[in-house]
């Protein structure tokens, strides 16, 4: 029994005085890091909880989008057109809806429910499946589907979230990017979407390489929601990479929890004396 007794309560020892440094240091970082454990794992949690499963990542978080569609006639990948529509009707709440040709029209204004682009996705898929017929248009008649003028589609987006009052705006443009008859419209809409802080996304839709590399060099290549292959889904540059969204702030939470119990049992662990 005082054998026992002796190795739960520890080791006897009349050299009280020189151990009373080590034991304070190790009381006060036993508790420093069981409460950053408590408040990392509370912040875990309230990560968690608040993690938004109907939030596009098409579209920067806390934004309020505007999906600005090319509607002209050199447009031909009717599918992505479909997946972008169908997509942020799923999973934002809120759209504003812009389609352009030669000019430019609102159809919704910021802060429509994003589930009314759900019906526009029926024109853009085939009447049987694997087919290449498809519904006839609003929009398809030849007034209206000649031209292409990016920069008119970019600027009513522009000012029809800057009318409403959107703080945090962002402009997802889905168009094949032909900016030969306009490049200096594009410009100037892009310089002005800049310096409203607003953020911009593009969807290419058959476009050619010189036409995509002329956005690249304008907005870069994080911009871009879907790559050359017109099989690629429409999708964030993170779920191209990963196969979905990253939690970032909860990975980086968790990482913590475990860097904090690794130093707890590395630096705190009981003194063992060997014989």
């Amino acid at each position: 029994m005082d054998h026992l007794r002796l190795a739960r309560d520890g080791i006897p020892t009349g050299e009280r005085r020189p151990l009373r440094g080590p034991f304070r240091r190790t009381v006060l970082l036993r508790a420093f890091l069981g409460l950053a454990l408590v408040a990392l794992l509370a912040h875990a949690f309230t990560l968690a909880r608040g993690a938004d499963v109907r939030q596009a990542p098409l579209v920067p978080s806390d934004t309020t989008a505007v999906l600005v569609l090319d509607q002209s006639a050199s447009i031909g990948d009717y599918p992505r057109v479909a997946a972008a529509l169908r997509r942020i009707a799923r999973e934002e709440e809120h759209a504003g809806f812009v389609i352009f040709s030669g000019g430019a029209y609102e159809l919704f204004p910021p802060g429509s429910p994003a589930r009314e682009l759900e019906p526009f996705a029926r024109f853009f898929t085939p009447l049987r499946e694997g087919g290449e017929v498809y519904p006839r248009s609003p929009w398809d008649a030849a007034e209206f589907r000649g031209g292409t003028s990016i920069g008119s589609g970019l600027d009513v987006a522009r000012r029809a979230l800057l009318r409403d009052g959107v703080s945090r705006g962002s402009i997802v443009l889905a168009s094949d990017l032909d900016v030969e008859a306009d490049s200096e419209s594009v410009t100037e809409a892009i310089a002005a979407i800049r310096r409203e802080g607003i953020q911009l996304r593009i969807i290419p839709i058959g476009a050619l390489p010189q036409h995509r590399a002329y956005f690249e060099q304008v907005v870069g290549r994080a911009a871009f929601l879907a790559d050359e292959n017109p099989s690629a889904p429409v999708a964030t540059a993170t779920e191209n990479r990963f196969g979905g969204p990253l939690p970032w702030a909860f990975l980086a939470a968790s990482a913590l929890v475990v860097a904090f119990l690794t130093a707890n049992e590395r630096y705190l662990s009981r003194l063992e004396v060997r014989s």
